[in-house]
């Protein structure tokens, strides 16, 4: 559809009107007003518009632009370039990538401390388990080498 055709079939539409407002254009683009006005805020919606009065109107004119060109003849295509490819860029020395989060290694001081705390406290049982150890095999010398020693019976 040309650009005249499509003026004509809105000027039979709208009749005498220039200025559409999104809920009469929506119809023709196949977007509600209400994603019209999502693409306006974007800075991405394809016809021009203008504002009058607080109100958002589009010229039928410019609708008519912006339907017709849709079937423009069909562009050449592009022609290939044969020549020598390109080189590859080299790549920037490798460093810490910036956009990546980046975890650092626990601190070596930190587990040497905790390491030797454990050692240490380790031999502290170990020694304390001798001790008792000691004390309980000559508490149990002293049970059997005293032999004079009788039991209580119980006799009434």
């Amino acid at each position: 559809m040309s650009y005249e055709d499509a003026l004509a079939d809105l000027k039979a539409d709208f009749g005498k009107k220039k200025l559409l407002t999104p809920a009469e254009i929506a119809p023709y683009i196949s977007k509600s007003p209400s994603a019209q006005a999502s693409m306006r805020t974007r800075k991405q919606f394809p016809i021009a518009k203008k504002d009058m009065g607080g109100r958002v109107v589009v010229s039928i004119y410019a609708l008519a632009k912006y339907i017709g060109e849709d079937d423009g003849p069909p562009d050449a295509p592009e022609q290939i370039r044969v020549g020598k490819p390109a080189k590859p860029v080299a790549k920037a020395a490798k460093g810490i990538d910036k956009t990546k989060p980046y975890r650092r290694p626990p601190s070596l001081g930190k587990t040497l401390t905790a390491l030797r705390n454990r050692v240490a406290d380790t031999a502290l049982q170990l020694q304390f388990q001798q001790t008792l150890f000691a004390d309980l095999e000559a508490i149990a010398m002293d049970q059997v080498a005293a032999p004079g020693r009788a039991k209580k019976s119980k006799s009434a």
